[in-house]
């Protein structure tokens, strides 16, 4: 079906003549290409395997042109492919460009990928090619289960474009050349929209070259695509042997929580997996179950428990909060012990999937597995980390930004205490609570270090004053206030964490802002600029619209509220990390000390390098991160870098 758009005739080209084909000659489609400044490409493929999978038949579309190509013509294109001076345009960049990559096809001009452009401008609708040309063009057509078949075990999607070939040819090349021409028409009017945007920065170093958000798309997104491209085809080595060792006892502390939840029941078997079983238990004990389901088809609402309500029960019944823990342990189990030998390649590697159209805060999330979910290192009870290994004669290189959010709420609010606090090298959360508290500094400083050397066996554990734990206290409690801040946490949810009553949290919040009154003032600021304009910005001008913030329900004028505060510091943490990935890729570090980038994990990049080349490639990857605009913030951007054999060795 088709409302808006004129579509050219499918063309179809080939080096071999096979009956029932037309096909142009291949001659004619190179020298088009050559001449064309803007392509759109996609690829029908044998499956959906990144690192492995083969192209079948490619598709592209230019000027009013659009074709269908075999596979084994690609060769013939690699003038085309090498010219720097063209522009790709596909939807779902990384992945048609690993799949070209699997043949030895690179694209080596700037890549645009029409689902990041998507994203930048309507971050709650879906970003997938068929959804933005029915919503940018107007236009839909069959998508590939409803053209070839579902996908199974016994038909993969090799065996249903086969079969394609074979019994309706021009379905096939009708198809493909329609997903070159979504992308193609879909770019085309997204640039248009996007040159309409204007953007801002609550910020002192957005580029004064960013004034629209395609400024900031063409010139920090797109390079980025292909940044994120390269951690992916490098992947990362995994060592199955140590997941294999520590395993046993990740299975026994599952097993032991999952006993100690039957246990707190009172001796009645549930699983903790099951969520009407839980539904059952904590309604049978009076618990408040507040949370309904939006109902579905049937548009019957029942009664909800997920990871929040849990949370909320957590404080006052045990069981909810030893499940919430059985669910964390078991995933991670799921993920990285057992799941990480099915997604990893002949060489042992893994290569996760980084999205950079999903979060809306800028965030990258990944799939395939997971990465952003294993925990921090100080956190990382059964030593994941140790599973990502260094091939011999190399080091992994972790850099780590120190308390970034922190720096920037600093920053972004020119609140003078807490830039004092960072200017002088403290520990921003000890800092903090020296300032709020009137403790002093050193005595927090000495109580997290006997803290730790009780935890490590070091000192016996009457080595920890009760003034000690005292000032340990102040530092959580400031830390934790201090991230309520920056994620938009409300005194509810302050007061869970805390251990404390609504009116206690209230009152711990409102001290603090007494202490910092300019990050109070840069909340307001906040607020009445997303009242304003219906949207908040992030350091480089990223926009997070705010439908909710006018609304007359309260819930949901909260719910944008909180984004508005939380948006600006996370979505700038993110930018941040993204220019200095690409300040790392565009210096050549593996050129010139033969350094790969691997992932970049929050806050965290992860390196590989030569042994011989680890010291001099660490100063310089340091130096980016910690100065990634071409203005300096008021407060110094501190990291934490560390080489070693494993990703926690160098943590």
């Amino acid at each position: 079906m088709q409302w808006n758009i004129n579509i050219p005739t499918a063309e179809y080209y080939d080096v071999q003549e096979i009956p029932g084909r037309t096909t142009g000659p291949i001659e004619h489609l190179i020298r088009a290409l050559e001449d064309a400044k803007e392509i759109a490409i996609d690829t029908e493929t044998t499956g959906l395997v990144r690192w492995k999978d083969m192209p079948l038949y490619w598709s592209v579309a230019w000027g009013n042109r659009r074709a269908t190509v075999h596979a084994r013509t690609l060769p013939l294109f690699r003038s085309v492919f090498q010219d720097r001076s063209k522009r790709w345009l596909l939807a779902d960049a990384k992945y048609d460009m690993h799949i070209l990559a699997n043949v030895g096809v690179i694209l080596e001009g700037p890549v645009v990928d029409i689902q990041v452009m998507h994203a930048l401008l309507y971050e709650d609708r879906p970003h997938g090619l068929k959804g933005i040309a029915s919503h940018i063009l107007g236009w839909t057509w069959s998508d590939f289960q409803d053209t070839f078949g579902k996908i199974s075990v016994k038909q993969n999607a090799e065996a249903l474009i086969r079969r394609a070939e074979a019994e309706n040819f021009n379905l096939l090349i009708e198809y493909a050349a329609n997903d070159a021409w979504g992308t193609l028409e879909g770019g085309r009017q997204l640039k248009i929209q996007l040159e309409k945007v204007y953007t801002n920065s609550l910020f002192s170093v957005l580029p004064p070259y960013i004034n629209t958000l395609w400024d900031l798309f063409d010139k920090t997104e797109v390079p980025y695509t292909k940044v994120l491209w390269e951690c992916e085809r490098n992947g990362i080595l995994i060592d199955q042997e140590y997941l294999q060792r520590i395993a046993p006892t990740a299975s026994a502390e599952i097993d032991d929580l999952a006993r100690s939840i039957v246990h707190e029941t009172g001796g009645k078997v549930m699983n903790p997996n099951s969520g009407q079983q839980l539904i059952n238990y904590f309604t049978s004990i009076g618990a408040p179950l507040t949370k309904m389901t939006k109902g579905g088809v049937s548009g019957i609402r029942k009664t909800a428990i997920d990871a929040t309500v849990l949370d909320f029960l957590s404080v006052s019944h045990p069981v909810a909060a030893k499940t919430k823990r059985f669910r964390e342990l078991t995933k991670l189990k799921g993920t990285y012990i057992d799941g990480l030998d099915e997604v990893k390649d002949p060489f042992n590697r893994i290569h996760t999937r980084f999205n950079q159209d999903v979060a809306r805060t800028g965030r990258l999330s990944s799939s395939g597995p997971n990465l952003q979910n294993i925990p921090r290192a100080d956190n990382d009870k059964w030593k994941l980390r140790g599973a990502f290994i260094a091939p011999p004669g190399h080091k992994l290189i972790v850099a780590d930004y120190e308390q970034l959010e922190m720096r920037l709420l600093a920053d972004g609010s020119r609140e003078e205490g807490m830039c004092d606090v960072i200017r002088r090298g403290w520990d921003i959360h000890m800092g903090n609570a020296a300032m709020i508290y009137g403790v002093p500094y050193d005595d927090i400083s000495v109580a997290k270090k006997t803290e730790k050397k009780v935890k490590s066996g070091e000192l016996p554990e009457s080595a920890m004053t009760e003034y000690m734990k005292q000032c340990l206290i102040f530092r959580a409690e400031v830390k934790t206030i201090g991230f309520g801040l920056v994620y938009g946490m409300g005194d509810g949810k302050l007061a869970r964490d805390l251990g404390i009553t609504k009116k206690e949290a209230t009152e711990k919040s409102k001290h603090f802002m007494e202490k910092y009154p300019a990050i109070k003032s840069f909340k307001e600021e906040m607020l009445k600029d997303a009242t304003e304009y219906g949207c908040v910005f992030t350091i480089m001008g990223r926009r997070r619209s705010l439908p909710g913030i006018h609304s007359y329900d309260r819930g949901d004028r909260s719910k944008a509220e909180r984004i508005a505060v939380n948006t600006p510091i996370q979505g700038s943490a993110a930018d941040v990390v993204r220019v200095a990935q690409l300040h790392c890729w565009s210096a050549g570090l593996d050129a010139r000390y033969g350094a790969r980038m691997l992932l970049q994990v929050h806050d965290e990049l992860v390196f590989e390098c030569p042994d011989e080349n680890v010291e001099e490639c660490k100063a310089e990857i340091k130096e980016y991160m910690e100065h990634p605009f071409a203005v300096e913030l008021s407060v110094p951007l501190g990291v934490d870098i560390n080489s070693g054999a494993s990703w926690l060795a160098a943590k």
